[in-house]
C-alpha cells in the first residue's frame, strides 16, 4: 500500500465518522421535534430569519434588519436552551458528538494536517510493519512480573525489583507526560525486556491519543541519510517530516544501525531538536552509557544525561527460558 492509499483509506475513515456522528445527531433531533414540535418550530425560525437577512443585506444593507434578527435569534435561542434545561439535556448535545472537536472528523485544520490525522496516520504504519499485531502482545496488561528473577544481582538487587522500579517510573512518566517530555534510556543486554517495555509504553500512549513512532535505529539512520541524499522513497519523506511532530520519538536497538560519518550528525540533530521542542523520546540500546559517548561523541552523551532518565535492565536472558 502506497501513502496515496493510505491517505485514502484515512479520509473514508474520517467521511464515515462525521457521517455516523452527524446522523446520530438527526436522529436525536428528530426525537426531540416529535416529542417537543417547539424545538422544531424554532430551528425554522431561526433558518427563515437568516435568509431573509442575507436576502437584506444583499439588497439594501439596512442595518435595522440585522439588529432585530440578532435578537430575535437571542429570544430563540434562549427559548431553546429553557426547553431543554427543563428536560435535563444541554443545547451542546443536539451538536454532532466529532471524535475531534479541533477537525469536526474530517482530518483538516484549514489546510493543514490535523494532529488526530497523524495519529491515525501512525496507526496505519504500525498496522503495515506489523507492529500493531505486536501491541497487542506486549502491553502493560500482559507484563509478567513472575518472568524475572529474585535473586539478587547488581548493586544487591533482582531483576525483579528492578523492572518493577522501572515500570513504576515509566508509568509514573506517562501519567505526567503533559507537565514533563517522557525522555528514557533503556541498556542492557539482549533479552532482558527492553523492547517490550518500549512497546508497552507506546501502546498506553497511543490508547491514550498520543502520536506515537516507533523505528529501529537502524530504519531511523537510513531513512534520515536517504531524505539527506534525496534518495528517500515518498514513505520515507513521509515518515521523516512527522518525526518532529510526534509526541513520542521510540528509537529502537541503538547500536546495531553500524554508525557512519552521517548517522552521529543525524542522531544529535534528532535529540537536539526534539529536546529543544519538549517532545519526548524513549531509547533502548545494547551499548553500556559509555560507549554511547565513544560511538556517537560526547556532545550526544551530554545531551542523554542531562535530559533522559536511565535505567539499566539486568539479569539474564528472558527468550531462552
Amino acid at each position: 500500500m502506497d501513502r496515496n492509499e493510505i491517505y485514502a483509506e484515512i479520509f473514508d475513515e474520517y467521511r464515515r465518522e462525521k457521517k455516523a456522528a452527524e446522523r446520530k445527531s438527526e436522529q436525536l433531533k428528530s426525537t426531540l421535534y416529535k416529542s417537543i414540535p417547539r424545538l422544531s418550530e424554532i430551528d425554522d425560525e431561526i433558518k427563515k430569519s437568516g435568509i431573509e437577512l442575507f436576502k437584506s443585506a444583499v439588497n439594501h444593507g439596512d442595518m435595522q434588519k440585522f439588529e432585530d434578527f440578532k435578537n430575535n435569534c437571542n429570544k430563540l435561542r434562549l427559548e431553546r436552551q429553557n426547553i431543554l434545561k427543563n428536560i435535563g439535556m444541554d443545547e451542546k448535545a443536539l451538536e454532532p458528538a466529532y471524535k475531534c472537536k479541533k477537525c469536526s472528523d474530517t482530518g483538516m485544520t484549514g489546510t493543514v494536517r490535523c494532529d488526530c490525522f497523524n495519529r491515525k496516520l501512525a496507526q496505519k504504519y504500525y498496522q503495515l510493519s506489523n507492529l500493531g499485531d505486536i501491541l497487542e502482545r506486549e502491553n502493560f496488561d500482559n507484563f509478567k512480573y513472575e518472568m524475572f528473577s529474585k535473586e539478587k544481582k547488581e548493586n544487591n538487587i533482582s531483576p525483579y525489583e528492578n523492572i518493577k522500579k522501572i515500570t513504576s517510573e515509566a508509568v509514573f512518566a506517562i501519567e505526567n507526560i503533559e507537565n514533563k517530555p517522557l525522555n528514557m534510556l533503556f541498556y542492557g543486554h539482549s533479552g532482558l525486556g527492553k523492547s517490550f517495555m518500549c512497546n508497552c509504553i507506546a501502546k498506553e500512549l497511543m490508547d491514550r491519543g498520543y502520536f506515537v513512532i516507533y523505528m529501529s535505529a537502524y530504519k531511523l539512520f537510513s531513512t534520515m541519510t536517504n531524505v539527506r541524499f534525496n534518495n528517500a522513497s515518498n514513505a520515507e519523506r513521509e515518515t521523516a517530516g512527522l518525526l518532529e511532530e510526534c509526541d513520542l520519538l521510540v528509537i529502537d536497538d541503538l547500536g546495531t544501525e553500524g554508525v557512519n560519518s552521517s548517522t552521529v550528525p543525524e542522531f544529535f540533530d534528532i535529540i537536539n531538536t526534539r529536546l529543544r521542542a519538549g517532545k519526548s523520546m524513549l531509547i533502548s540500546t545494547n551499548l553500556d552509557v559509555t560507549d554511547i559517548g565513544a560511538v556517537y561523541t560526547e556532545r550526544v552523551l551530554s545531551r542523554i544525561l542531562g535530559n533522559f532518565k536511565i535505567f539499566k535492565f539486568i539479569g539474564s536472558d528472558l527468550r531462552i527460558h
